[in-house]
Parts: structure tokens; sequence; C-alpha cells
């Protein structure tokens, strides 16, 4: 990462094979995590399907992951989960999980990262830090969704999420910050439509929906621009974790 010294569990660069198509050209890969092979769904020149896979599928109380992907000129990369990734809760010491992703999109290049939604154990602290360089002519799709595992009592819980974008130059293009507390979560469950799930898709270099409502089932959706007109964003409230991960799925498949 950036700012962190320690060695990301999760590091890889991917880029055109002699073939032409988009292969993993260099990893670096540590417990909890494995990592097969990526393969192409689309063809030698669709993207590479990258699938890291979680021992166990859940971010414990103390965990601080880190990942670096770097995807080079001209290659287009998908990165996706096998599943919801589980946020343990620490009842007794309130310890909080860390996720953070660095991720880097060079000149013309395609970085999608579309992972199922965070489910968040009663009285889970989770917090994540998405970071993404965008070279000219690159585009990126970043995906970011959570709920509570089931309806419970306030327990001290809550999710942060920060996420920049910066231009080959460093500057800030866009950020992304929203943080939720548990008694928050439970108070929206009350209102009217029940919401208990929430989602965000940031599309970058492109904007392929129509601004407005979006028609995805059980969920309330909507698109719109980006500040600076460098994308689009669509927000998701939607009535249960599974109807946000059929949101996420109508929406990834939309896209290929």
């Amino acid at each position: 990462m950036k700012d962190i010294a320690e060695t990301p569990q999760v590091a890889l660069t991917c880029g055109l094979a002699p073939d032409g198509g988009t292969a993993i050209l260099s990893r670096h890969v540590e417990w909890p995590w494995s990592l097969p092979r990526g393969f192409r769904r689309g063809g030698l020149t669709g993207a590479l399907t990258v699938l890291p896979q979680c021992a166990g599928a859940a971010l414990l109380p103390g965990d601080h992951w880190r990942h670096a992907v770097t995807v080079k000129a001209g290659a287009g990369v998908d990165l996706i989960s096998a599943g919801a990734l589980m946020i343990h809760a620490d009842r007794k010491r309130g310890r909080e999980g860390r996720s953070d992703w660095d991720l880097v999109a060079e000149a013309g290049a395609i970085l999608r990262h579309m992972p199922d939604p965070n489910v968040l154990m009663p009285g889970a602290r989770m917090r994540q830090r998405i970071t993404l360089t965008l070279a000219p002519g690159a585009r990126a799709v970043l995906f970011d969704g959570f709920c509570r595992q089931f309806a419970a009592p306030d327990l001290g819980g809550w999710w942060q999420s920060d996420m920049i974008v910066s231009d080959a130059a460093n500057k800030v293009i866009l950020r992304e910050r929203q943080h939720v507390t548990e008694a928050d979560l439970i108070a929206f469950a009350t209102l009217p439509g029940g919401t208990t799930a929430f989602g965000t898709v940031i599309l970058l270099g492109d904007a392929p929906f129509p601004d407005g409502p979006l028609d995805l089932p059980d969920a309330y959706a909507a698109a719109g621009q980006t500040r600076g007109n460098t994308g689009q964003v669509i927000r998701i409230a939607a009535k249960t974790g599974g109807a946000l991960d059929r949101a996420f799925r109508q929406i990834r498949a939309a896209l290929t």
C-alpha cells in the first residue's frame, strides 16, 4: 500500500502476454489468501478474470489485509469474489478488521473490482481503504457494498469506507467516504421500504447507464454523474443482502 510499510498479502501485476491476451505477470500471495490461475471468459481479447480466495471467507477482528493490484497498459482484469465476505465481531475488546486495496490501472487498461457485498456480524467493526491510480485512457469499475448478518440489537458495530481515485500525477480526482454505525442500520431498517443493505458502484472513464432510477428487483437504485464528470456512480439501497447481491450481479452482467 502507498501508506503502509508492510508487504501486501496479495500483490498482482497483470499485463499483455505474448499471445496478446491478459495474463498474470507476477504474483505474491500469503496466508490467508490463495490464488488460482486467472481465466479468460471472453476469449483472447477479453478481460482476465481473477478470483482471490480467502481461507474461511472471513475478516477477523484485528486482521489487517493489504492488497495491491496493477494492470499494465492495454490489459484488462476483472477481480471478483467467490461469495460474500463475513466480517466477525470482537465482543470483548471491540477490535476492528481492516481491508486495504491499492489499485493501479495504466494507460488504456481496464480494471474492474467487483466483489460481493460484505456481511457484518452483529457488533462487527470494519474499516476499509481503496486507492485507485487511473492513467490517461484507463477505465475502472469499483463495487462496494455491505449488510448486517441478521437483525439484532445494537452492539456498537460500525462500517467505514474511504475510496480515493487519483490521476497519474497523483492529483485526487474523486474521493468517496462513507461511515455508518450499527444503530444507523437498525434505524434504516424501520423506515418505509425496510432497507437493510447498501451498495455503491463507481464507473470511471465510462457512463454506460442512463442517469436516474434503475430497474433492480427489491432495491432502490439510481445512477448519476460523478463530480467533474469523470464517470458515473450508482447508489443502491436494498431490502436484503440477497437483493443487493442480485443487484450487483445484474449490473455486472450489463457491463460484460
